[in-house]
């Protein structure tokens, strides 16, 4: 967790404040896919969280085992969690790796994780990576309704805030809405009274005008810019995000962007997707 506003400077750039209603993928913007809006001056009162959303595609897209890669580019974002989306617990296709704890290690940071389903002798699934300790962690199935596969929300309970992963079908509305329904009851039900405030990050496979993110948005905000993060080598379609439930926490959002540039791997050949990540300030706990 970062307790200085100078922490979160990326890159040299100044800090903006971005409006994250945007309805559609702006092409009206910076090189970092956030759109251009004028310097402000920002009063920070509370912590800031920097998210990362993440979907590696089992460390395997298109360059085998880029475990230490991606963690080296990760670092060079200096986020508080990550959510990631496509990893592999000991499977055959990739070698017998738990994959979440292979890049928590490298990070020195702790995990959580949900099994979506059984795959070659292992699990496919979806996770968290954060830096701060977990309370308490648990996954919940998500009803496959027709898509593609199963699907899992992974989640984590630390001292301030309470951190989600997902990853909706990417075949079939109709699941994904399914899913969206059990993400939103869940969760509310189990922290609309908390005092904390609620983060998800993750693959949902839909657009920001899709009946998805609308039904999301009845219980979400979208705190990440909605820029294009598919596909990592033309991206042309917004469809991973970060958001905080409405559950009577206020936080301030300073800065969301999707970081193209690393000097420790080539983003377009990491994965199939981009990173997106978001700086967000918690209020101080009373």
């Amino acid at each position: 967790m970062k307790k200085n506003i100078f922490n979160i400077l990326f890159h040299g750039f100044l800090i903006t404040m971005l409006l994250t209603g945007f309805s559609s993928c702006n092409k009206d913007s910076d090189d970092t896919g956030a759109k251009k809006d004028p310097v402000v001056t920002v009063n920070v009162i509370g912590d800031t969280l920097r998210l990362v959303s993440y979907n590696v595609g089992v460390f395997s897209k298109y360059e085998k085992g880029n475990y230490e890669t991606i963690a080296n580019m990760m670092k060079e974002l200096e986020p508080d969690c990550v959510f990631l989306c496509e990893l592999d617990s000991c499977t055959t296709r990739t070698d017998n790796v738990f994959q979440i704890k292979r890049f928590s290690d490298l990070m020195g940071w702790n995990y959580a994780y949900g099994k979506a389903m059984a795959y070659q002798g292992g699990y496919y699934g979806e996770g968290l990576s954060c830096k701060g300790a977990i309370l308490r962690k648990y996954a919940v199935q998500l009803p496959q309704y027709g898509g593609s596969e199963p699907r899992v929300l992974a989640v984590a309970e630390l001292e301030n805030y309470i951190l989600a992963a997902t990853h909706l079908d990417q075949a079939s509305a109709d699941a994904q809405l399914k899913q969206v329904d059990i993400i939103n009851k869940t969760l509310t039900d189990a922290y609309k009274n908390c005092g904390k405030p609620v983060f998800i990050g993750g693959d949902f496979n839909a657009v920001p005008s899709s009946a998805t993110i609308l039904a999301m948005k009845s219980y979400w905000k979208i705190i990440s810019v909605q820029a294009p993060t598919f596909s990592s080598g033309n991206p042309t379609k917004c469809i991973d995000y970060v958001m905080q439930l409405n559950n009577g926490v206020k936080c301030q959002t300073i800065r969301s962007a999707v970081p193209l540039s690393f000097k420790s791997g080539s983003v377009t050949q990491a994965s199939d997707h981009l990173p997106i990540y978001v700086d967000v300030v918690i209020p101080k706990s009373k």
